[in-house]
């Protein structure tokens, strides 16, 4: 019986998914081992046993993905390649910034804008990548890989390349899902079925009754800012001085918060959305806040220096931006081009407040605020803080010096401040209240991770959050000024946006929690 499964089992191809497997093995899931090792420290033995076993299985696993691909060999050239690039990308991030190709960082990657990957893009990855597909290649050319004439090999390598798939859409193991690459391949299924799943979306502005007590000239501004951390604010006790402008400012209060993702596709619509921070998937599946202002007869506005459309999977249930009256963002307007400062924004919020007095109104200013490359986010007046990264020019977080990174960041902050300050200017003569917040922060090589995305951190998740009302505003709601002080020196969050929003407005129903918004004194 052996004698005739060797003759009708071709081994030349056995052996080159054998060798394809170690060497995909190596080159990418041993970042994925170095970074699991961090969570078995407590026990060298037990780590070393633990880790062990799953690359067994993760080494099974790669072997009957391979052994599966030479069914053909025009699979096998197309596919093979594939994987050894994108397992290349996902090992880069993995070991430099300590990124996980989960459901949530894929859901990302497939809305990363066109700018956005030029910039994440560095020398060293494009090194490794060039590596990784010519070690793929070679092989390839070198094992000369061809079809094979035996029926039992067909059969076996149908049956490998079907298994496969199956351990794609459902891993039976719950260890393959960490391991590459399996881990992004089957996010990447998760990403891409929920195209096809038809859901209703809840319309929050319909399904509950709102009381409008708001005056008839406010003005309500929301700034959404981007990978900003409260402890590099001058404002919050940061040794530089990060924010001159807002710093002195009156009427205004800065407050430590926490975000509810550090990712912005799931940040800004869980800051928007009644849902709790605990809950954050739910919040997609409901309006926010912005279609209750519209509804109630605000005129709703939203102006962005970067595009969120991008990460809407189910667009016919409607994005944010159809909740509002009239949007401006990047590729649904000619306002603005790739690489633009914040401050583009600015002479059409100017527009906004002159040419509407009298009219009560919502804008919403999403930011590119601190997002990398943190160069390209300020103008040359505010390159204050030097050296910068003394990195090559096309370089990502992770190549630059600690020191230049943070002095680049830093410079972005001090630019936000200016920001942030002009807006206000715009804001002084008007009944106005304006609240700021960071859709994350961001780490700048704390334990060895950069960026944002991954799991979520300290540093990553602690923002700040901002409040100022103008004379005019405090002169009808004197209560409100008391309220903001007794929330100062107290941590909040992202859960505190929907409903202070609203309240703050004058706008009351059974969904606003008032013990969430900043406009009520604090209990306690």
């Amino acid at each position: 019986m052996l004698k005739i499964i060797q003759k009708q089992l071709d081994l030349s191809l056995v052996r080159i998914a054998l060798i394809f497997a170690l060497v995909y093995f190596v080159l990418f899931n041993s970042a994925v081992v170095l970074y699991k090792f961090d969570y078995y420290k407590a026990s060298l033995l037990s780590a070393i046993l633990e880790l062990s076993k799953e690359s067994i299985y993760i080494y099974f696993s790669l072997f009957l993905c391979f052994f599966g691909l030479t069914i053909h060999r025009f699979l096998f050239i197309i596919v093979a390649p594939l994987l050894f690039l994108s397992g290349a990308l996902a090992s880069y991030y993995l070991y430099f910034f300590k990124i996980v190709p989960n459901k949530e960082m894929i859901e990302a990657f497939f809305g990363t804008e066109p700018n956005e990957v030029y910039e994440l893009i560095s020398i060293r990855l494009i090194i490794w990548l060039i590596f990784s597909l010519f070690v793929c290649v070679y092989s390839i050319k070198h094992f000369n890989i061809n079809n094979t004439q035996l029926f039992f090999t067909k059969i076996l390598t149908a049956v490998c390349l079907l298994i496969t798939i199956n351990i794609v859409i459902a891993p039976p193991y719950k260890a393959l899902e960490s391991y590459f690459p399996i881990q992004y391949l089957h996010n990447t299924y998760l990403h891409i079925s929920e195209y096809f799943v038809h859901s209703t979306k809840l319309d929050i502005s319909k399904e509950f009754e709102f009381v409008d007590n708001s005056e008839k000239d406010l003005i309500t501004v929301l700034v959404i800012g981007e990978s900003a951390r409260y402890d590099h604010f001058g404002i919050n006790g940061y040794f530089r001085e990060t924010t001159p402008r807002i710093s002195k400012l009156e009427n205004l209060f800065s407050y430590q918060a926490e975000s509810c993702s550090n990712v912005t596709y799931m940040s800004v619509p869980c800051l928007l959305s009644r849902i709790s921070s605990n809950n954050q998937q739910q919040s997609l599946k409901e309006t926010s806040m912005l279609s209750i202002f519209t509804r109630l007869g605000f005129k709703t506005t939203w102006i962005g220096a970067q595009s969120l459309r991008k990460y809407f999977k189910n667009e016919h249930l409607g994005t944010l931006y159809d909740e509002v009256n009239f949007a401006i963002i990047p590729g649904g307007s000619a306002l603005y081009q790739i690489n633009d400062h914040d401050e583009v924004m600015l002479p059409y919020i100017s527009d906004l407040l002159r040419d509407n007095k009298n009219k009560r109104q919502l804008i919403a200013v999403h930011t590119s605020g601190s997002h990398w490359n943190y160069a390209a986010r300020y103008t040359e007046a505010f390159d204050h803080f030097k050296p910068g990264c003394k990195a090559a020019m096309k370089a990502d977080p992770s190549t630059c010096d600690l020191e230049g990174l943070k002095n680049i960041y830093d410079n972005s902050i001090l630019y936000t401040d200016f920001f942030l300050s002009s807006v206000i200017d715009l804001l002084k003569t008007s009944n106005a209240i304006l609240i700021y917040v960071s859709d994350h922060a961001e780490s700048l090589g704390e334990n060895g991770r950069f960026g944002h995305g991954g799991d979520i951190t300290k540093e990553q998740s602690n923002i700040p959050l901002i409040v100022w009302m103008s004379d005019r505003f405090i002169a009808k709601h004197q209560d409100s000024l008391v309220a903001m002080k007794s929330h100062l020196n107290h941590e909040i969050s992202h859960d505190y946006i929907f409903h202070s929003m609203l309240d703050c407005s004058g706008i009351s129903s059974i969904i606003i929690d008032k013990n969430y918004s900043l406009c009520r004194k604090r209990n306690g």
